[in-house]
């Protein structure tokens, strides 16, 4: 797995779009099961269901009814929240196109050879996706 990457982009905000964090929080807690690291995964969430003050479980996300899973746990590392999460941005990540000043737990290494998962939920059509 050492080739391996996975950017996951939760594009929606507000809490009618709980179901695309939750979708976007499912693929990660899947990643890291499957044994890939944070350092190996870039995730970017533009809204915050978790903190919303309609939900009434604060601090946690669930893709089921029965709350079998929380897919928030405490050691979530989102790497880009809310305004963060644009196009632009998404570009840079795939590109590895950041400014020098970027933290590299916000890049993915770039080149050849790399295995990349790219996951995005949220609201489009054919030939377009939106963001926020």
């Amino acid at each position: 797995m050492e080739d391996s990457w996975a950017l996951i982009v939760d594009a929606s905000q507000f809490w009618h779009n709980y179901r695309h964090e939750a979708n976007a929080l499912g693929v990660y807690d899947a990643v890291r099961r499957l044994g890939l690291p944070d350092s190996r995964i870039v995730l970017m969430i533009a809204g915050d269901v978790a903190c919303d003050v309609r939900n009434s479980a604060p601090g946690t996300v669930f893709n089921s009814a029965s709350r079998e899973a929380n897919l928030f746990p405490a050691d979530v590392e989102v790497d880009y929240r809310g305004a963060e999460v644009s196009v632009e941005t998404l570009l840079r990540v795939l590109t590895d196109t950041h400014p020098p000043s970027t933290a590299g737990s916000r890049r993915r290494a770039s080149g050849a050879g790399r295995n990349v998962l790219v996951c995005h939920t949220g609201h489009g059509g054919d030939g377009f996706f939106k963001f926020r």
